[in-house]
């Protein structure tokens, strides 16, 4: 069977045990059962219905009529207007089933990047299934469900590390583009949190490992300028009567195998005494550099050479070619001789790099590569180009994100703009460290349920993440792969660490001050966040160690004695650890899952001591234990289980009060946004099945009813003073006309509409002013100012106009008229007649990005009644507009053209770019 057929019988095999989990860790949905949970129903089911009805319309969706008077819809990144995926999957599928399509394809695509990305770090095939199974399959990864855009934006991980691994060690058009691609897709997942970690792992890719020496041995373009080993060899001259060098791949003919003797088996011994009879020192030796050059010159696989390499990426030679170097050494080699036995000792044991043993043995590179020493670069030369290599490799990769971020402009610059007008921008604002991670549940990644009961739901410990279990035996290998893995290991090592304590957030000073003084970490809140990132550079260290389990057991022999030991040690562990956990200051539900620890660990010990001894033994132990990891992680969704999924036929169920609405709804309605202060202790039942019912608390948005409150972040600045204002005074300027509770009716003269079986009620107002109405006195106030006069009862916002700019107005009450002549989501046309020199009043929300004209000339916009808007009118007739064009918008969207177009031309020029000749 060719190498192709296998890694294709491989890629296969791998494929159907991906499909075959995920049906496994969604069972559910094969069931009719959908994610609904908590973001869930509440923001992604609303924004996929508004989206959804904009594409089908042919607008872009700015902007949001429906919440809280109006506000930036694009501009909220979790939004997802810019995200391919998105798009697809609500056109294909709808609003409601397109959350659960999006999720479990995402999950797929986390796991396939992360695997991609521990075959280029040279992990084996079983290793790198275990990396992508941690990350993208794991039971965090399921539970994230109910946080999408996370999910979303950290599912590219995989293939932004690939992209800025490639662009460190083999910089190009290809590598920039694919990184800059990659994480501008994150961005536009909306959760910039995710990207910032993706940057920050990126660039310690390129800090931590020398791009430098990699490049040197990856091909002829690497190394050009050095003779090689070939050359030298052809330099020397040889001795009288010394036959000509005769390569050991001559002798083994055209069709050799040169795989190790680790995967091949026992090897045929005959032609290998054949062949060392047959040649001369010299001839040995030659063979051993042509050999050594061959393989420094062959090309990569496809993603990556396997485990069994060294860590300088080259093959050792196979057991034919050293006991030929054996039985043909001369005895005074000289410099020779070294060369032989360090090929002789990365056979065997890896590299001197994961061997310290060598000590005193280990040959300079010059040697190994049979330069002469007079040539080979001076310490301080070397350490300097090293370190110019890694800056260099940090600069590209910077400047691939950076380029991503251009791209994303038609998206940043509008949450940017947003972020600056809500409520985040206020001095005092300090949630930042909301929802860090508590100690307990960093152990809980390893020990399922070390966290439970938790606090409080704003309190102690973080409900972003309902469950953090990452795998018993994954960890164990996460840990096993930082203290013995290879170099490249080094960013992953230091990403978990990093990212671990930012997540842990206020229970770790230093991190509390980071994202509390640092931007742009304090720009963010949830701290849970970055536990993400640390799970997906625990994913990529589990490769390592399960490689590294794989060389020992080529120096750990099979023991049943050891075996057995280990097999009553861990019934012991399993009797001991209750009664030892009741007596640690651990949580109550730590005992119910502490059992799980010493039983995945002592299954993983029987396996390294029961599998028998051959050659194929380093292979079936990095096979056996991935086996139970997968296994591991599919018990734990089976009792840990924790997404909330919902009934599809409940889901669907149309609203039932809106025949008690009238058609077409002009006013407003107020509904109950805010659910209990802890949800985790409130007594609720059938909420998301009722959600749409009580249009809680975001759901009106499907049924098209523009609403005073919203829920979802950024929130605007001044609705925490007047959006939630709660008085009648307010709910009646921003023209409310129909309340719906959980209860009864807010105010005592509303009238009653339907009552349900729950308690819940409809209600009627009879006094909201409509949405545009026109005043003839205004004055100029001050925020507080103008906010008390809202509030007041006595409603004198009727009569007169609180503004924060323009002129002010004295003229006498008269009637006029304002009769809307077209509305949509980002316009909205009036016919005004003004009796007298008036100021009309629009009851939607006051942002910058507004336009409006009056009669087809510009007019200013002036903020009014505290978060209104108002345009000054002469007095006859009129026809206003108003359209939402925001700056930040078409300077995003430009920039980001530019920075598509400028990527696709440069790759295309590389693309046609003839190649240079051999």
């Amino acid at each position: 069977m060719t190498a192709r057929r296998t890694e294709a019988r491989k890629a296969g095999l791998a494929i159907v045990g991906l499909v075959a989990m995920l049906a496994f860790a969604y069972s559910p949905v094969l069931r009719g059962e959908l994610l609904a949970g908590r973001d869930v129903f509440r923001v992604f089911f609303p924004d996929s219905a508004f989206l959804l009805e904009s594409l089908r319309a042919g607008e872009l969706p700015l902007w949001t009529p429906y919440l809280r008077l109006g506000q930036p819809f694009a501009a909220t990144l979790y939004s997802q207007v810019f995200y391919p995926p998105r798009w697809v999957a609500v056109l294909v599928s709808g609003p409601i089933v397109s959350m659960t399509v999006l999720h479990i394809a995402h999950a797929a695509i986390a796991s396939v990047g992360v695997f991609l990305l521990a075959r280029k770090l040279r992990a084996s095939w079983p290793a790198s299934l275990v990396a992508g199974a941690m990350f993208g399959l794991s039971p965090m990864m399921t539970d994230l469900g109910i946080q999408q855009n996370v999910v979303d934006a950290a599912a590219w991980s995989g293939f932004i590390l690939l992209a800025a691994h490639d662009l460190a060690h083999r910089p190009g058009p290809g590598p920039l583009a694919r990184l800059s691609v990659f994480s501008a897709l994150s961005l536009f997942a909306g959760s910039p949190e995710t990207t910032l970690w993706q940057g920050i792992v990126a660039v310690l890719v390129a800090l931590l490992t020398d791009s430098s020496r990699r490049r040197a041995h990856e091909g002829p373009s690497a190394t050009r300028g050095l003779p090689t080993p070939e050359a030298h060899a052809a330099a020397q001259p040889l001795p009288i009567g010394t036959p000509p060098p005769v390569s050991v791949a001559t002798l083994a003919g055209p069709h050799a195998d040169t795989s190790t003797a680790s995967e091949q088996g026992t090897q045929v011994r005959s032609d290998s005494e054949a062949a060392s009879r047959a040649l001369q020192p010299h001839a040995v030796l030659t063979a051993a550099a042509s050999h050594h050059s061959e393989v420094a010159r062959s090309s990569q696989p496809p993603f990556g050479a396997t485990s069994e390499l060294t860590e300088e990426g080259h093959r050792p030679l196979r057991a034919e070619q050293l006991i030929a170097a054996r039985a043909a050494r001369p005895s005074d080699a000289g410099l020779e001789q070294p060369h032989l036995l360090a090929h002789e000792h990365i056979a065997e044991h890896g590299t001197a790099a994961r061997n310290p043993s060598m000590g005193r043995e280990a040959v300079p590179r010059s040697q190994l590569h049979g330069v002469p020493s007079s040539v080979a670069p001076s310490s301080t030369r070397d350490a300097r180009t090293r370190l110019q290599a890694r800056g260099l490799a940090v600069a590209r990769i910077t400047g691939g994100f950076i380029l991503s971020a251009v791209l994303a402009s038609v998206a940043l610059f509008p949450a940017a703009e947003f972020a600056r007008n809500s409520l985040r921008s206020q001095r005092g604002w300090a949630e930042q460290l909301a929802w860090s991670v508590s100690w307990p549940q960093v152990l809980s990644s390893v020990w399922p349920l070390a966290d439970w009961p938790r606090d409080r739901y704003w309190g102690e410990d973080q409900w972003f993440i309902l469950n953090l279990f990452l795998g018993t035996l994954p960890c164990a290998l996460a840990i096993v792969g930082g203290l013995h893995g290879p170099r490249r290991a080094r960013p992953f090592i230091v990403g978990a660490l990093t990212l671990v304590m930012l997540s842990l957030g206020r229970h770790f000073p230093p991190s509390a001050w980071v994202l509390q003084s640092v931007p742009p970490f304090s720009l963010f809140r949830y701290p849970a966040k970055y536990f993400v990132g640390a799970a997906f550079c625990l994913a990529v260290l589990s490769a390592f160690g399960l490689d590294a389990l794989g060389r020992l057991a080529r120096k750990l022999p099979p023991s049943r004695l050891k075996a057995a030991i280990a097999f009553v040690a861990m019934g012991a562990a399993i009797a001991a650890i209750g009664p030892v956990v009741r007596m640690l200051p651990m949580r109550a539900s730590a005992e119910a899952g502490a059992p799980w620890v010493p039983f995945a660990l002592g299954l993983a010990t029987l396996i390294l001591f029961l599998l028998p001894w051959s050659f194929a033994r380093p292979r079936r132990v990095r096979h056996g234990l991935a086996a139970l990891a997968v296994l591991e992680l599919a018990a734990a969704h089976s009792l840990l289980g924790i997404p909330k999924y919902t009934p599809w036929d409940s889901l669907r169920q149309p609203f039932s009060l809106r025949t008690l609405l009238p058609q077409p709804f002009q006013g407003r309605i107020s509904a109950d946004i805010e659910g209990p202060e802890d949800p985790t202790r409130a007594v609720v039942t059938n909420t998301i099945e009722r959600s749409l019912d009580r249009l809680m608390p975001n759901r009106f948005v499907e049924e098209r009813l523009p609403a005073l409150e919203g829920y979802g972040a950024p929130e605007p600045v001044r609705s925490d003073r007047f959006h939630l204002a709660g008085e009648r005074s307010v709910y009646d300027l921003a023209g409310v006309t129909h309340y719906l509770r959980q209860g009864p009716p807010p105010f005592d003269d509303l009238e009653l509409l339907h009552r349900a079986e729950d308690g819940t009620t409809l209600s009627r107002s009879r006094t909201a002013l409509p949405r545009a109405f026109l005043v003839q006195r205004a004055r100029v106030v001050t925020d507080d100012e103008a906010l008390e006069a809202v509030l007041d009862a006595d409603q004198p916002f009727r009569e007169i106009a609180f503004l924060a700019s323009g002129e002010p107005l004295e003229r006498p009450d008269c009637e006029g008229s304002v009769r809307p002549s077209s509305s949509g989501a980002q316009h909205l046309a009036l016919d005004v007649r003004a009796c007298d020199d008036s100021y009309l009043i629009v009851s939607d929300s006051y942002y910058p990005g507004w336009r409006a004209t009056v009669d087809g000339k510009d007019a200013p916009i002036h903020r009014a009644d505290h978060s209104l808007r108002a345009v000054r009118l002469s007095r006859g007739e009129h026809h206003v507009r108003f359209d939402y064009t925001p700056l930040s918008f078409r300077a995003g969207l430009l920039l980001s053209l530019l920075g598509w177009a400028g990527l696709g031309f440069v790759w295309l020029r590389a693309r046609r770019r003839p190649v240079a000749p051999a």
